[in-house]
């Protein structure tokens, strides 16, 4: 009589505590990658809103401040001794180079959303399924949080930073050629070994624990945020609408500014 008892391929307690963990760890991998992607979401929306509105009112904030200078300084010419005239000049003074300076940089800088149809398409890109799958991917394999390795640490930091510039810009192409960046490096090969194995297992689940509590206040800090209160009011109320509510507002601060010049010098 044949022995129908069929040999069961069991794993030793080092083995199946392994399996455990790795289960684990993937599990929380892929809630740290959804939570990085609602953060690189959050703050690349907040930041192509930021300068899509820029764009629109740049120069009329500028226009703005300048006239401020000039009615106080204009009053502080016709009474040099007030200390109240004094101090307003000055800080109309700063605040009018300040915005000159902003106004600079935003104008000379490179590959910034300027129109509603750019902030519209990069954020269209960016939630597109493929987008979203490569950049948690890469947020899985090489963020600079998962590793303690001082020099990994900074090659990773390195790294990432492209990697969010990609995701900001909704670029797959440029996502697809990180991942395989990575896929080709010497650092994403694993080593061997049950034991070592089930050490780095752990240390990683500690790792990855730690950024999913930074990570989450991280995202409550960017909510709370002013920019992107004010981006979330942009959505409510439509963002070109919303752009046009605050050039009118300008525009009537302008006149207003105009007014009090033209009053004032013919007082004078």
């Amino acid at each position: 009589m044949k022995d129908t008892t069929q040999l069961v391929n069991t794993e030793n307690p080092e083995e199946e505590e392994l399996r455990r963990k790795k289960e684990e760890l993937a599990a929380l991998e892929d809630e740290l990658a959804d939570l990085e992607l609602e953060a690189a979401a959050l703050l690349a929306d907040t930041q192509t809103f930021l300068n899509t509105v820029t764009s629109a009112i740049a120069l009329k904030i500028l226009e703005r401040d300048l006239l401020r200078a000039r009615l106080a300084e204009a009053r502080l010419s016709y009474d040099p001794g007030n200390e109240e005239f004094v101090a307003q000049a000055e800080t109309a003074r700063e605040e009018a180079q300040q915005a000159q300076q902003e106004y600079d940089d935003f104008s000379g800088s490179p590959g910034e959303s300027r129109s509603f149809e750019e902030f519209d398409s990069a954020r269209r890109n960016r939630t597109s399924d493929e987008v979203k799958t490569l950049y948690r991917t890469l947020v899985k394999l090489a963020h600079p949080d998962l590793t303690t390795d001082p020099e990994e640490k900074e090659r990773r930091g390195r790294f990432m930073q492209e990697v969010n510039a990609a995701y900001a810009a909704g670029d797959q192409d440029w996502l697809e050629e990180l991942t395989s960046q990575w896929h080709l490096s010497p650092e994403s090969v694993e080593g061997q070994g049950t034991g070592a194995d089930l050490e780095r297992t752990i240390r990683q689940i500690s790792l990855v624990t730690d950024r999913i509590e930074t990570i989450r206040a991280e995202i409550a800090k960017i909510m709370d945020s002013e920019d992107y209160l004010m981006l979330s009011e942009a959505t409510a109320k439509g963002l070109e609408n919303y752009i046009a509510d605050l050039k009118a507002t300008l525009d009537a601060e302008i006149v207003q500014l105009n007014e009090e010049l033209v009053s004032f010098s013919t007082e004078e």
